[in-house]
Order: structure tokens, then sequence, then C-alpha cells
């Protein structure tokens, strides 16, 4: 059974990030961790979020902002090692309350957000940016909120943001997964979990960049929706946590 609902959700996740370049861990942690351990879920969703990175890059690398992308990865690398003690040393419901604060912040921020706030992308901003979100990334399986945040305050395009967003994201993990496997969370659940949901990953994932193509040809918001789903999720994460 628990394979099933690892399987189901992380076909979601796989869904979510095919269609608007993040959102896997985002959708995928809190969901997992209503039924397995956290210190599981998060080691679980990092390494799919990793994988779902690589067809995207390629399928969007003429929209990628390489430089971009680069210094919020060097900012990441000591983010990521400091989230990963983390998840190694927290209580359990301390990560889960974390993570639902953050998603509730990011996801009301980026829901209401209407204006850009910087003409063009700052190097020290990006390296800070870039550290947090290494370490959110580590620690709670949430590495998107700053990044995301961020990029939304560019005057960037829709493919420029979701191609350069993924791309961080495919070099922030090797970072993360790298700190999982120095605390010894790359456990032999870890990777038995993630044997039995890599079909239903590949499903999600496909029908995800299927249907980014669909909406997009129609100017379909489909942000706004996901935002809605991960304050509800944030909220049961906080209330059941508390």
């Amino acid at each position: 059974m628990d394979a099933i609902i690892i399987s189901l959700i992380i076909a979601f996740g796989g869904f979510v990030q095919g269609v608007t370049g993040f959102g896997l861990a985002l959708v995928s942690v809190p969901l997992l961790s209503l039924f397995i351990d956290v210190k599981l879920a998060i080691p679980i969703a990092g390494i799919f979020g990793w994988f779902v990175t690589f067809p995207i890059v390629y399928k969007m690398r003429y929209y990628v902002n390489w430089k971009a992308g680069l210094i919020l990865f060097i900012g990441s690398l000591p983010g990521s090692y400091l989230g990963a003690d983390l998840l190694k040393h927290l209580p359990a419901n301390i990560i889960l309350i974390a993570m639902g604060i953050i998603l509730l912040v990011s996801s009301i921020y980026s829901f209401t957000a209407k204006n850009t706030l910087f003409k063009s992308e700052s190097k020290p901003v990006s390296l800070g940016v870039g550290f947090f979100s290494g370490a959110l990334g580590a620690s709670v399986g949430e590495p998107g909120p700053p990044v995301i945040a961020y990029t939304s305050m560019l005057p960037w395009s829709n493919h420029e943001t979701k191609s350069t967003l993924v791309f961080f994201f495919m070099l922030q993990m090797i970072g993360a997964i790298s700190g999982f496997w120095l605390k010894g969370l790359l456990t032999e659940s870890v990777f038995k979990h993630v044997g039995q949901a890599i079909p239903a990953f590949l499903i999600g994932v496909f029908l995800g960049m299927f249907c980014y193509n669909l909406l997009n040809k129609y100017h379909f918001n489909y942000h706004k929706i996901i935002y809605i789903f991960l304050i509800f999720i944030g909220t049961i994460l906080i209330i059941k946590n508390v």
C-alpha cells in the first residue's frame, strides 16, 4: 500500500513539475510526510526532483539564463551542507512546521505579487537567494520558495523563468543529494521506494510537459491554482504538528 501511495504522490509531483518547472518537492514532500517519515520523504522527493530536471532542461535549453543559474547554484552549495545537517538532527515535527510556514509565506507572496522588483539579476542577491534555497532544499525538501520568489521579481519571460529555475534545481540537487549521502540519509528504504515509483514518475512528468504546452498555448494561469493548493497543504502541516 505504501508503494502505491508513494507512486501516486510522485506521479502528481512530476506532473506539477512538468507543467510549471518547479513543484515536485513542494507538492510531494508535504503529501508523503502524511504517510511516511519526513526524513524518508525528503530524500525520495529530492532524488525524483533531480531526475525530472534533465528532460526539461534539455527541451528548454535555448531559453536558460545560464549565468544566473550558475550564480544561484554557487550560493546554494554551502547552504545544502548546512541543510542536510539540520535534517539529520532536527525533530520531525519541527521540520514539518517549518515546511508548512515556508509553503504558506511563499505561496501567499507568489499568489499576490503583481510587479517585478528588479530590472535585472543581481550577483550578490543571487548568491544569497541560492544559499537559502540550498539550505531549505536539503533540510525540508523545499528549495523552491526563495528562488521562485526572486525570479518572479525579475522581468523574465515565462520560458526563461521556467527553464532557468529547472536548470538551477538540476544543479542544486547535486549538492543536496551529496549532503544526504554524507549524513547517511540515503538508506536502503529510500532507494527501494525510488525504484518502485519510477514508472509513475515518468508518466506524471510527460503528462505535465504535454499540459504545459497546451496551457501556454491558451494563456491559462495555472500558477494560482497550484499556490492555492500549497497554501492548503501548508496550513494542514502546521495544524497537525503544532
